[in-house]
């Protein structure tokens, strides 16, 4: 491959890197805390878009909205999640996640069993806040709730 060539391809993932980043927005939705008091902020965040994943209340929009009544219900079953799930954290320091997941019929969307939530520890520079990226995504993996 020439070196032109190979410019032009990391230009191109440049480019699209810094049009995704471009579309994710930093605000802080709600702050929830991980198990061990962990900051893990819910950021308006971006869906999923060109390939890429997003993260954050849009993607969960995105992704798993049928599920949901509202967001005051899901913030309180995220907060219940990561208060008493079974969470377990993996990655280095500079890309940890944790993922929490509870069984439980008291969840405030009564049709839910199970609610999946995975928070990253990272913090991004473009957040400008110092707070970590926060909750990645968040759904009920057991629930009579689609529609």
């Amino acid at each position: 491959m020439s070196i032109a060539l190979a410019a032009g391809i990391t230009s191109t993932a440049q480019a699209q890197t810094t049009a995704i980043s471009a579309l994710t927005n930093w605000n802080v939705y709600s702050t929830h805390f991980g198990p061990n008091g962990e900051d893990a902020p819910l950021r308006y965040g971006r869906g999923d878009v060109a390939g890429s994943a997003g993260f954050g209340k849009l993607h969960i929009e995105d992704k798993h909205a049928s599920q949901m009544a509202s967001w005051s219900v899901m913030k309180r079953d995220i907060d219940k999640t990561l208060d008493r799930g079974t969470c377990s954290t993996t990655g280095t320091s500079g890309n940890r996640k944790t993922t929490c997941i509870l069984n439980s019929n008291t969840f405030y969307n009564t049709r839910a069993r199970q609610m999946k939530v995975v928070f990253a520890h990272r913090v991004d520079s473009d957040s400008r806040d110092g707070r970590p990226v926060g909750i990645i995504t968040a759904y009920y993996s057991i629930c009579g709730c689609f529609r």
